[in-house]
């Protein structure tokens, strides 16, 4: 029987297969008229991409392979929202991804925020084992581990084991805004934010309209992201 081989942790011996990503990132944040990538984010990147793809066959962290897309959809759709954050917590907080998964939106939000705010710390929170461990090995490649961890946990059970209480929560394709809301609201510190990555669409007015009914309309403000390739993007943040 053949035992299978051990899931690579050195990007540095990884074949370079995010140049063609990042590439696109490039022109799509210069379109978007947002800051370029500094050479620790590329870095991360770098590492993060190397990473996903070598693990993915293995763990199905993500369905999207093109270049093009992959720069869009998982990178600057992560990316617009760092001014949102920054307008929130201009001085750096305490962050966390919900179901980071792959680690999208939480490695490019906090390959951007992170190394601006020495004080600043992030969660990357994942239920899954082999996914928590795919973003162990990321961390542990970013040069950022003293701010960034990974906790394998549900958020379930955050609430009574985990004594941070985080000023913001971001979340993407998770669950329902009401059901996100549920889950956020009890990592939340006082004033503390969600924030949800959702998509305009036939079900959104709908999915809307619940989460109001539990929180109340003004504790809930949408943006449209106006950035190109990000179509119907919404950004949802809610009041703890």
């Amino acid at each position: 029987m053949n035992e299978r081989q051990p899931l690579p942790t050195d990007p540095a011996a990884l074949p370079a297969t995010e140049r063609e990503t990042l590439a696109e990132l490039d022109l799509l944040l210069a379109a978007a008229s947002l800051p370029p990538l500094t050479p620790s984010e590329r870095a991360f990147h770098t590492a993060h991409l190397r990473l996903l793809d070598a693990w993915n066959p293995a763990i199905n962290l993500t369905r999207i392979e093109s270049a093009e897309e992959r720069a869009k959809r998982h990178l600057l759709d992560a990316l617009v929202a760092v001014p949102l954050i920054e307008r929130l917590l201009p001085h750096g907080g305490t962050l966390a991804d919900l179901g980071s998964g792959g680690g999208f939106p939480g490695i490019p939000v906090a390959a951007r925020i992170v190394p601006a705010h020495p004080h600043t710390t992030f969660d990357l929170i994942e239920a899954t084992g082999k996914k928590a461990r795919f973003l162990e090995c990321v961390v542990a490649a970013s040069g950022l581990s003293s701010q960034l961890r990974v906790l394998n946990a549900r958020a379930e059970e955050l609430a009574s084991r985990n004594p941070t209480r985080y000023d913001l929560v971001l979340a993407r394709a998770v669950a329902p805004l009401a059901e996100l809301i549920r889950l956020a609201r009890p990592l939340l510190a006082a004033n503390g934010h969600l924030l949800a990555w959702k998509r305009e669409s036939e079900s959104w007015e709908a999915e809307l309209s619940t989460a109001v009914s539990l929180v109340g309309a003004s504790a809930i403000r949408v943006e449209r992201v106006e950035r190109p390739g990000l179509d119907r993007a919404l950004l949802v943040l809610v009041s703890g």
